[in-house]
């Protein structure tokens, strides 16, 4: 008995182990990492064809060889890639969720706030037994990552900007390729002699997506004797970019964008750089001659240009000197791993990451590629590939080590990653407006940037604003708990009326407590779903919170902030005009919809079925339809519509009269057009909602008695009178409910602008919803956010009230009206 015991908890035993071994990671020294590489630096995927992300596949796949023990996924999560300024979403929510990655790709815009946010794991115990990891880091760029004596990341990339230039434009126009320029006035004559209008073609091009331009114009700032971001003694950032030299940068940049010159001909011209949606394919199409790209000390990103065309120089010299934006692509440890084991298996990713051999795998793969040419001189020399060095212009590689030596590193300060994003604002003022003040559109960026972004506020200034802030928080307490006062005695006088005469109920006690088990799961999940996160909110917004704890309070800091950053306040006008457009264009469209659905004779469930689709679509799928239809090229829906127009004004003024040229109509930016884009932005949901609205009010309007209609034929009442004194009067409580759901839905939007604009241009769609996503997801002022939404939302308590109300009086009562 014993014996056939002990062969079934053997043979469980067994089972068992089996079992574990294959749950990934379970079995002896298995361990899975998950990583976290944001846009083109995490794992390619095995079909990838440019050459960059097939040098990193092999260095991932060499690493699993060298550590089979060891499986790397990705952990990346899905986002809304729209030209929004949103990289970072899906990592922060990941973070906030518990579902982070193990190894997270760093910047150096990222990796003050994320040690800010104790997101990385100090890696000092590592790098000290590991001699020589940082042996090959420049010395800006070691700078950089020691904070505070510790080091959080580890460098596998560094970079520097570059100019890239194409050799066939520069011998097409009589230039040399051998001898890219050097200052900026000889930088502005190649842009003069590479700008060939006819052709559509500019001398340079700067790359109009979200943070585009500034990445690039930065470069200009440094060069004119300025600086991005300065760090006090007290270890406050805050931005300076509103600096002599700053404003010598963009005047540069008005002068690339819109500089009045004679071409060779005569005439006049704007301009000699393009400021384009289209960049990577311009430069390909070879619409732009010079722009400005980063290159690594290893190999260059290839931009899809036949790289037996592409010249690659450090970047001209400004009034200041040499000065170019340096970078690092690192690795990180997520701070919240328990598991040594993981923990050492990261560290053998991060540090085979930045080795030798994996450089090596990169050079291997470029020139196995075909692709030498972009490709370090020195790494050639160093890795053996002699044979492929002739045919480098001279000097290059020293250029490369020279802008490293010259390099400025990119701001890396607390919120840095979204300045480039706030720094649009002047560059795109100054480009629709090219005569617009340099120094007064500079100086309110910075202000917005320091008070916003860094949230540097003089400390005597805040104490004055925090006495006033307690003020008016004492008044609108002894306000609300007047009202509450007053409402609890009018309920008390009010019940002894209401009871009088009631009766008593049948079945007592029994009949309450059966009531309350079938509603306690109701209000269980009502308080769960509901009451909680409101309760985390309310704290959330008196806290300086921190998503992985540590988060302390600080008082009503958070609601000083918000009634004195000017956004919040542009964010409650445009919400106003956003409503107001949405309400005054749309509110009634579905009722003027569903009037002539009503007299169609035939066809009816067809019509119906149609203008209901936009109900089962997603709201996604739409807004991104109408981003197509607002292309600003000639690809866009509407400026094709225009071009087909023009075609047929050209015809007409051909065959009838010349007169009718001047009908042409010129493209529209649509989106990128500050007088145009809030329209924009409301068309969308008008067009989505009219069709679903108009099926609402169509099952209403069968509530209408037919006799109503036939008494006013007999009184000779025409269309639009029986719409007016008898449809619109029947349908007026739906209606009111209807308007002020409207008002609160439209005052609260921002997905579509979100998709469609971001807030932009010059913040003439940014939202109060949209004020409050930004600061929460991407700036992680979670405190803020919430306390803009605590605001937004009491501004809203008397609409709900007042729906309340409403809906209290309203009757809903069946029809017996029949379909005809």
């Amino acid at each position: 008995m014993l014996n056939r015991t002990f062969r079934i908890c053997a043979v469980l035993a067994a089972s068992a182990m089996i079992l574990l071994c294959a749950i990934p990671g379970s079995a002896s020294g298995s361990v899975t990492l998950r990583l976290w590489g944001g846009g083109n630096y995490g794992i390619p995927p095995k079909d990838a064809t440019d050459s960059w992300s097939q040098a990193q596949r092999t260095v991932f796949e060499r690493f699993q060889e060298l550590h089979p023990e060891i499986n790397v996924i990705s952990a990346n999560g899905l986002r809304i890639d729209s030209g929004n300024p949103a990289f970072d979403s899906d990592f922060l929510l990941a973070m906030a969720g518990g579902s982070a990655p193990d190894i997270i790709y760093v910047n150096f815009r990222q990796l003050g706030s994320y040690v800010n946010q104790d997101f990385l794991y100090p890696l000092n115990e590592y790098v000290d037994k590991t001699p020589g990891i940082l042996r090959n880091v420049n010395p800006s760029i070691r700078r950089v990552l020691n904070i505070d004596g510790k080091i959080y990341c580890v460098p596998w990339g560094q970079f520097a900007m570059a100019l890239y230039y194409r050799k066939d434009l520069y011998r097409d126009s009589g230039l040399d390729p051998d001898k890219p320029p050097r200052t900026w006035d000889e930088f502005y004559d190649y842009c003069k002699k590479l700008t060939i209008p006819e052709k559509g073609q500019y001398g340079f091009g700067f790359a109009a997506y979200p943070q585009g331009t500034p990445y690039h114009w930065v470069n200009f700032i440094w060069q004119a004797g300025g600086q991005v971001v300065t760090k006090d003694k007290h270890g406050n950032w805050f931005a300076s970019f509103n600096s002599p030299g700053g404003v010598r940068a963009l005047d540069f940049y008005k002068k690339l964008l819109a500089g009045e010159w004679t071409l060779p001909n005569g005439a006049l011209f704007r301009g000699v750089a393009s400021r384009t949606n289209s960049w990577e394919d311009d430069k390909v199409q070879g619409k732009i001659a010079q722009w400005i790209s980063d290159t690594s000390d290893t190999v260059c990103r290839n931009p899809m240009v036949d790289p037996s065309l592409l010249g690659v120089a450090e970047l001209p010299a400004g009034p200041a000197g040499k000065a170019c934006a340096i970078n690092a692509a690192m690795w990180g440890m997520n701070s919240q791993i328990k598991d040594k084991r993981v923990r050492d298996a990261a560290w053998e990713f991060i540090k085979f990451m930045a080795s030798d051999e994996a450089d090596r795998i990169r050079v291997k793969a470029y020139v196995e590629a075909g692709l030498s040419k972009l490709v370090n001189p020195a790494k050639l020399q160093q890795y053996g590939y002699t044979e492929y060095l002739r045919g480098f212009r001279k000097g290059w590689a020293e250029e490369i080590q020279d802008a490293f030596k010259h390099g400025e590193p990119e701001p890396y300060g607390k919120n840095c990653e979204l300045l480039y994003t706030e720094m649009d604002y002047p560059i795109e003022a100054s480009t629709l407006n090219p005569n617009s003040d340099s120094r007064a559109l500079l100086d309110s960026c910075v202000s917005k940037i320091n008070t916003k972004m860094l949230g540097y506020v003089p400390e005597g200034q805040m104490q004055h604003k925090r006495r006033i802030a307690w003020s008016v928080f004492a008044v609108l307490l002894a306000g609300i708990g007047s009202l509450l006062a007053f409402q609890i005695r009018k309920l008390l006088r009010a019940h002894p009326e209401e009871s009088e005469g009631s009766g008593t109920v049948r079945g007592g006690m029994r009949v309450h407590v059966i009531a309350w088990l079938f509603m306690i799961p109701a209000v269980v999940s009502v308080l769960a779903w509901s009451y909680y996160p409101l309760l985390r909110g309310m704290i959330m917004a008196f806290q300086n919170y921190k998503i992985l704890g540590g988060s302390n309070f600080v008082g009503l800091d958070n609601f000083i902030s918000v009634v004195g950053q000017d956004t919040f306040w542009i964010g409650i006008v445009n919400s106003v005009v956003y409503t107001a457009l949405s309400l005054t264009l749309g509110f009634l469209v579905p009722v003027f919809l569903a009037l002539m659905l009503s007299e169609i004779p035939r066809g009816k469930i067809a019509y119906r079925t149609v203008y209901y689709l936009p109900a089962v679509t997603s709201g996604l799928v739409i807004i991104f339809l109408w981003k197509w239809f607002y292309d600003p090229t000639p690809m866009g829906l509407f400026n094709s519509m225009i071009g087909y127009y023009n075609s047929l004004a050209i015809g007409l003024a051909t065959h009838i009269h010349p007169a009718l040229a001047h009908l042409k109509l010129s493209t529209q930016t649509w989106l990128a057009d500050p007088k145009l884009a809030m329209l924009c932005v409301v068309l969308p949901t008008i067009w989505a909602g009219a069709g679903p609205g108009s099926i609402i009010y169509l099952a209403a309007m069968k509530g209408i008695p037919e006799e109503m209609y036939e008494a006013a034929d007999l009184d000779g009442a025409g269309v639009w009178t029986k719409v007016w004194r008898i449809t619109l009067p029947s349908l007026m409580p739906l209606l009111i409910i209807n308007f002020v759901g409207a008002f609160i839905g439209s005052f609260k939007a921002m997905e579509n602008i979100f998709v469609l604009t971001g807030g932009g241009p010059l913040y003439r769609t940014h939202t109060i919803g949209l004020e409050i996503w930004y600061n929460a997801f991407l700036y992680l002022r979670f405190g803020y956010a919430t306390a803009a939404a605590w605001i937004m939302g009491s501004m809203l308590v008397g609409f709900t009230m007042y729906q309340l109300r409403i809906l209290k009086d309203v009757r809903f009562s069946t029809t017996g009206r029949e379909e005809g």
